[in-house]
């Protein structure tokens, strides 16, 4: 497989094994919609995943800044390459965080991760039937195709596996972690907003974060459309649920703050102890240096 043109560009200067860690050596130091957000900074040159990046650099609560290094983000990884698996154990990859269902994992595998001595959590948002349906006692999917109200209803449904994701990330030996679905768009968008959320990230960052997928989807379309397997679901899937929009995040994050109270209320009433949130804070915040 070819290696993206965006993953040609990108310094390779983040390679962090034991906290703290520090800056890269072009940390953004402004980010909001007028700026935007320099995905070059932040995507790591993968050759089998499209979307796997840093979600360093992030001006959060207090003055401080979200760690690089610590925390990232990403889409499917079980088309890993070998020079990826080397990337990320450069990494000093310790935890991954897999949001999928247990079909999707059944499809695909845990590919070439698997035998690395990497701890793995399945954590899936949307509980599913042997069939695929999503199970009897789960809430039903919300009508229609606004991707911010099934954001907000992967808040219920899925409220046990992100707040297990979020009790797991307030432990130091999971760090540096990646949770992923498979574009890393959806559920993925939803964990990362809760973090940056409870990290103090204002909302208009937080939205830039969501867009960079964006740039993104045609890769993970591509082979999503080179799976028959995909490729018949996809044709099954209204093109709207394949969008990033800015209104989608907004909406999410205002729905979010109105139902819910905010990121850390949620957390509150889905269960995660106050504790991990305050050691996830000190792991992933520090003063910009």
């Amino acid at each position: 497989m070819s290696v993206p043109w965006c993953h040609l560009f990108y310094r390779f200067d983040r390679r962090v094994h034991p906290l703290p860690l520090g800056p890269p050596a072009r940390a953004p130091t402004t980010i909001g919609h007028d700026e935007g957000v320099d995905a070059l900074d932040r995507l790591i040159p993968l050759e089998g995943a499209f979307n796997f990046r840093d979600l360093g650099g992030y001006p959060a609560a207090g003055g401080r800044v979200t760690r690089w290094g610590a925390l990232f983000r990403s889409d499917t990884l079980h088309e890993l390459s070998p020079s990826d698996v080397s990337t990320l154990r450069a990494l000093g990859l310790a935890t991954v965080i897999d949001l999928r269902t247990p079909r999707e994992l059944e499809q695909t595998g845990r590919g070439p991760l698997e035998p690395e001595p990497i701890r793995y959590r399945h954590l899936s948002v949307i509980r599913q039937e042997a069939d695929g349906q999503v199970a009897g006692e789960a809430m039903a999917a919300p009508d229609g195709d606004d991707l911010s109200e099934r954001y907000l209803w992967y808040l219920e449904v899925g409220a046990p596996a992100l707040a297990e994701a979020l009790t797991i990330l307030g432990e130091p030996a999971s760090y540096p972690l990646v949770f992923h679905c498979a574009a890393g768009k959806d559920r993925t968008g939803v964990l990362a907003a809760l973090v940056l959320d409870l990290l103090g990230v204002a909302p208009e960052v937080i939205v830039d974060d969501y867009l960079i997928t964006a740039e993104r989807m045609e890769l993970i379309l591509g082979r999503y459309r080179s799976d028959p397997a995909f490729e018949a679901r996809m044709a099954k899937v209204p093109p709207s649920r394949f969008s990033v929009q800015t209104s989608t995040m907004e909406r999410f994050l205002d729905g979010l703050h109105r139902r819910f109270g905010g990121a850390g209320a949620w957390a509150s009433a889905a269960g995660v102890p106050p504790a991990s949130i305050g050691r996830m804070r000190d792991i992933l915040l520090e003063l910009p240096g």
